[in-house]
C-alpha cells in the first residue's frame, strides 16, 4: 500500500536518501560495468518462474554477484504486488547488497502481479490458505537452491511488510529473520475494517490503482470477523510464528496499532525462535514520511530523521551471517511534543517492554464541555443530529491517500453543531501518554445502527488544536468484531473506542481535547444509520445520537500516563510505593503499602482499558504497614491499582497468571 515503488519496497519517499537499496543512488546497470571493469563485481539477474503447491508459477527475479567463491549467500526476499522488476531502478544499490555485503537478493511479483501467473487475490495467497502457500513455497524454493545458504531474510514496507508477516503465519523453517516496515497484521482490525467501519477512502482507491477493486465486494461481504479473513490475521496464529522481526513503523502511520501489536504478539506469545527476539521502532513518521521530519503541519527536530541501512544492515547480519551483535532495547519509540517550544519531548526514548508502563489516567466528560478528573455528578446528556449526507471531514491523521500527519482542526471541523468537544483546563504540569487511548462512550440512538468516533487533540495556547490521535467504532460491532448486535432505539450502551497508541507530551499551559461525532469522512465510510447488512443499503436516515455523562455512566477519555501527571501529588516523605506479591499459583495478589498515619483511604482496581473492576478496601488505614488482598474474582491480565487518601495518590501496576 503506498504509492510508488520506493515507497512501497522500502517504506520511504523516492526523495528519502537514506534506504536500504538506494545507497549510491541513481544510476544504471551498464554504468556499473564501466565504473568498476577491472573488479569484476557486477552482480548478475536470472529470471525463473518458481511453481507453486498448486502449480501456478510466480515470476521471481535472482539477483547474484558475480563473483562466486563465497557461494552459498545468504538471501534478503522482497514479495511485492508493485513489479519485481521494479528493483532494477536501482543498479547501485543492487550492487552494493551482492557485491560489497555479499547477499543474495530475490524478488517476486505476488500472485497475478506484472509477470506471475493466476489471479490476484490481494494477500490471500501469501499466507496459509488452503492450497496455495505462497510466501511458504517462495521460501523454500530459494532455501533448496545452492547458492543459498539456508538463511533468508524478509524485507520491504507497507504491503511487502504484509507479505512478511503472512508468510510468517505459514511458518516456513527457513524464514531466519524480517524486517516489516509499516504493514498490517490483522487485515480486518489493521487495515479494512477499522473499528468495524469500512476503511473507504484508503481502501477504494489503494484497490483501483491496483486494477483489483473487485475484491471490495468480497470484504463487504463478510462485514464481520468470520472465518473469511482468518487467512489475513496472523495475530490467531500467532503461536507458530518462528521468525525474529524488527517491526518498523510510525505514530501516524495507517498499519501503527498493527505493529506494535505485532511486536507484542510475538515477543511474549510466539513460537521459540521469535518469543524474546522481536525490536520494535515506532517514529514521529506516517505512511508516506519514514525517515522525515517534516509529518503533517508538524516539522519535527532533526533527530527524527532515521537511516534505514544503520537499522537494517545490523539486523540481517546478526540473524543471517551470524555476525556483529544486537544491542540496545527491545523497544525503541520517538516521545512527541510540540515543536514550538523546547522541552524532554521530541527525542527518542528505551523500553525493555510494549506497552511500557503505565497508569490509566480517568478524564471524565463533564457538562459545559469540560474534561476533568473529577468524576461526573447529576448532569444532562448531550444530543446531536448525524447526517450521513454531511460527515465531519477527515482532517489528517492515520491516512494513506489522504494528507497525512498531524493537522490543526480549524472550527469547521471543530465546532460543528454534529461534533460534541470536551476540554481540560490549562494543565498546571505536563501530561505524558504513551500507550493505547480509549474512550469508554455511555450513548444511545435512535436509530438501530450508527458509528461513533473521537479525535484527541493537543490545544495549544494559541488556539491550534493538532490531532494526536483517533478511533472510531460502529455501534453495531460494540460487542465484538466477530458479530452484529444492532440498537435498540433509545437505549443506552457503552461503547469502547479505541484510539490507538501514540507517545506524546501535553505540556503544563497546553489543554487536551477531545470531539466526539460518529463520522469521520471520507476514511471511513459514512454510515447510513440503516440495520440492513454494510454494502447492502439502500438508503440513509439522519441519527439523533445521545452521549451520557453523569454518575451511574461516567462517559471518559482514559489516557496511559507515564509520569504520574494523572493522580495528584507525588508521594511525600514518610510514604513507599506499593509493593505486590503475586504467586502464578494462586489466584489472588496482595499488595502493601506504609501510612505515616492513620488515614482515610481507598484502593481500586482497574482493567488495561481502564474500567473499575475491584475495589478491596475503603474505610481507615492504620499507621504503618497495610495489606489488602485482590483478584480472586479476576482473570489473567494485566491490572492497575490507585490507592487514594486526601490529596495523595500511589498507583501501580500487577500482572495476575491465573
Amino acid at each position: 500500500m503506498g504509492r510508488d515503488f520506493r515507497h512501497h519496497v522500502l517504506g520511504v519517499e523516492p526523495h528519502n536518501q537514506g534506504s536500504l537499496y538506494f545507497y549510491l543512488m541513481k544510476t544504471r546497470t551498464c554504468f556499473i560495468l564501466a565504473l568498476v571493469p577491472s573488479l569484476a563485481l557486477a552482480y548478475t539477474k536470472d529470471s525463473v518462474m518458481v511453481a507453486m503447491r498448486d502449480g501456478i508459477r510466480l515470476n521471481t527475479n535472482i539477483y547474484k554477484p558475480s563473483d562466486t567463491t563465497d557461494f552459498p549467500l545468504p538471501v534478503i526476499l522482497i514479495r511485492t504486488p508493485y513489479g519485481a522488476d521494479g528493483v532494477d531502478n536501482d543498479p547501485w544499490g543492487i550492487f552494493y547488497m551482492t557485491d560489497v555485503k555479499r547477499y543474495i537478493l530475490v524478488s517476486q511479483d505476488t500472485r497475478g502481479r506484472f509477470e506471475s501467473e493466476g489471479r490476484d487475490s490481494v494477500f490471500l495467497d501469501d499466507g496459509w490458505r488452503h492450497n496455495k502457500q505462497d510466501g511458504y513455497d517462495c521460501i523454500e524454493w530459494i532455501a533448496s537452491q545452492p547458492w543459498c545458504s539456508g538463511k533468508i531474510g524478509g524485507w520491504g514496507g507497507s504491503a511487502l511488510a504484509i507479505t512478511q508477516y503472512l508468510a510468517a503465519g505459514a511458518a516456513p523453517p527457513h524464514f531466519t529473520c524480517g524486517i516489516p516496515v509499516m504493514g498490517a497484521w490483522d487485515f480486518y482490525r489493521h487495515a479494512t475494517l477499522i473499528g468495524g467501519e469500512y476503511r473507504q477512502y484508503d481502501i477504494d482507491g489503494w484497490l483501483t490503482g491496483q486494477g483489483s477493486l473487485y475484491m471490495r465486494d468480497y470484504w463487504l461481504s463478510h462485514p464481520d470477523k468470520d472465518t473469511a479473513w482468518a487467512w489475513l490475521d496472523v495475530s490467531g496464529r500467532r503461536e507458530v510464528v518462528k521468525t525474529p522481526f524488527l517491526h518498523i513503523g510510525g505514530w501516524y502511520d495507517m498499519f501503527a496499532q498493527a505493529t506494535c501489536e505485532a511486536f507484542h504478539d510475538l515477543q511474549y506469545y510466539g513460537a521459540d525462535g521469535a518469543r524474546g527476539k522481536q525490536k520494535l521502532i515506532m517514529g514521529p513518521w506516517s505512511h508516506g514520511t519514514l525517515g522525515q521530519k517534516q509529518v503533517g503541519e508538524i516539522t519535527f527536530p532533526d533527530n527524527a530523521v532515521v537511516s534505514l541501512d544503520t537499522l537494517a544492515w545490523p539486523w540481517f547480519d546478526y540473524w543471517l551471517k551470524g555476525s556483529g551483535a544486537i544491542s540496545g532495547p527491545a523497544v525503541r519509540y520517538y516521545l512527541m511534543g510540540p515543536v514550538d517550544m523546547t522541552g524532554y519531548w521530541n527525542s527518542w526514548q528505551d523500553s525493555d517492554t510494549w506497552p511500557v508502563p503505565s497508569y490509566p489516567a480517568v478524564l471524565y466528560l463533564r457538562e459545559n464541555n469540560r474534561l476533568s478528573l473529577e468524576p461526573p455528578g447529576n448532569e444532562p446528556p448531550q444530543t446531536y443530529t448525524y447526517n450521513p449526507r454531511n460527515p465531519v471531514p477527515t482532517v489528517g491523521g492515520t491516512n494513506l491517500i489522504l494528507p497525512q500527519g498531524p493537522m490543526n482542526q480549524a472550527d469547521s471541523v471543530w465546532l460543528r453543531p454534529d461534533v460534541l468537544v470536551y476540554e481540560t483546563d490549562p494543565l498546571t504540569s505536563d501530561a505524558v501518554i504513551t500507550g493505547n487511548v480509549w474512550l469508554r462512550l455511555f450513548a444511545s440512538s435512535d436509530r438501530y445502527d450508527t458509528d461513533f468516533t473521537a479525535k484527541l487533540v493537543d490545544i495549544y495556547p494559541d488556539g491550534r488544536r493538532m490531532l494526536i490521535t483517533d478511533g472510531i467504532l460502529m455501534a453495531r460491532h460494540r460487542l465484538g468484531y466477530d458479530t452484529s448486535a444492532l440498537l435498540t432505539p433509545g437505549e443506552i450502551y457503552e461503547f469502547k473506542i479505541d484510539l490507538w497508541p501514540t507517545a506524546y507530551v501535553f505540556p503544563a499551559g497546553h489543554r487536551i481535547g477531545l470531539a466526539v461525532s460518529s463520522s469521520n469522512w471520507p476514511r471511513f465510510r459514512a454510515n447510513p444509520n440503516v440495520p440492513e447488512p454494510v454494502g447492502q443499503e439502500t438508503d440513509t436516515l439522519i441519527a439523533h445520537n445521545t452521549v451520557y455523562h453523569d454518575a451511574s455512566r461516567p462517559s471518559a477519555l482514559i489516557l496511559p500516563v507515564v509520569n504520574g501527571w494523572s493522580v495528584g501529588e507525588s508521594a511525600g516523605k514518610g510514604w513507599q510505593s506499593l509493593s505486590f506479591s503475586s504467586n502464578p499459583f494462586r489466584t489472588t495478589c496482595s499488595v502493601s503499602f506504609f501510612l505515616p498515619e492513620p488515614a482515610q483511604i481507598s484502593l481500586k482496581i482497574y482493567d488495561i482499558s481502564g474500567r473499575l473492576v475491584e475495589a478491596p478496601f475503603s474505610g481507615v488505614g492504620r499507621a504503618g504497614k497495610n495489606t489488602a488482598v485482590f483478584g480472586e474474582s479476576l482473570g489473567p491480565g494485566v491490572y492497575y491499582l490507585v490507592l487514594e487518601t486526601g490529596t495523595r495518590t500511589l498507583t501501580g501496576r500487577v500482572l495476575k497468571l491465573r
